[in-house]
């Protein structure tokens, strides 16, 4: 830096002027100079810290990927997946199929044909019954709801008896004969209800209600997800499972 040297005072009685001295300080060093241990150093600090900060982020994200707290890197789509389950759960037992019986039973006591007459009893009932199937779908998982692109693939449960019930407003003895000693036995009614039960459940699994029932809930979950009106979903596949020969009948069915 150039600096300019004041202007010189012209004192009284016409005495010689006195001269000012002015330092000029020295320029300052070059900025450019150093650069590798001034100025640029921070700059070097500063993208090391980028790089430690962006590797922290990274190994965060695939930790949370492993432990499944980032829902959305683990494919894209667990968020609509837990939507899905959710909504499906919210239904419980789907009943999709019932099918409906009757027919006359006939029942009597057991002994020889020759005190039949004396000690015999005989009645037919008049049987109205409904046999229940469907899923339940409080057993499906989030492992059962598969979205690849733009197709999500729902795994069903198997299909299973739901209930077996007789109508009592249409079911009743139209018939009963009773012997010369004899009453009427209050339990041989309740036996042939039972009968009617156990012959409509049979009835139902040989014509294959358990199969009925995968058809009909393929076609209401498939309408169930479309009505959900899920961002990116354009399909939906439902892929039932098969009937389940060891599993256990509800108390109603036995």
């Amino acid at each position: 830096m150039i600096q300019s040297v004041d202007d010189q005072e012209i004192l009284p009685f016409s005495s010689p002027p006195v001269e000012k001295k002015v330092v000029v300080p020295p320029p300052p060093p070059d900025s450019r100079r150093g650069c590798i241990l001034g100025g640029c150093l921070k700059y070097a600090i500063l993208l090391l810290a980028v790089i430690v900060a962006a590797s922290a982020v990274a190994l965060l994200a695939l930790t949370a990927q492993d432990q499944g707290l980032i829902p959305w890197l683990q494919g894209g789509y667990r968020n609509q997946a837990v939507v899905v389950l959710d909504s499906i759960q919210n239904l419980s037992m789907l009943t999709t199929t019932r099918y409906n019986f009757s027919s006359l039973v006939t029942s009597e006591r057991e002994m020889p044909t020759f005190l039949r007459p004396l000690y015999g009893e005989q009645q037919v009932l008049i049987a109205v019954g409904h046999i229940t199937a469907g899923i339940d779908l409080s057993r499906m998982t989030q492992d059962d709801i598969v979205q690849q692109g733009g197709a999500i693939t729902l795994r069903l449960p198997p299909p299973i008896l739901m209930d077996c019930f007789l109508d009592e407003n249409a079911s009743y003895v139209a018939e009963r004969s009773t012997g010369l000693f004899t009453s009427s036995a209050p339990n041989l009614e309740g036996q042939a209800r039972q009968f009617a039960v156990q012959k409509f459940r049979d009835e139902a699994i040989a014509n294959g209600v358990l199969n009925d029932v995968q058809q009909q809930a393929t076609i209401a979950l498939t309408e169930f997800i479309e009505l959900l009106n899920l961002p990116d979903v354009t399909a939906v596949n439902v892929v039932p499972a098969a009937p389940d020969p060891a599993a256990p009948l509800p108390p109603s069915c036995l």
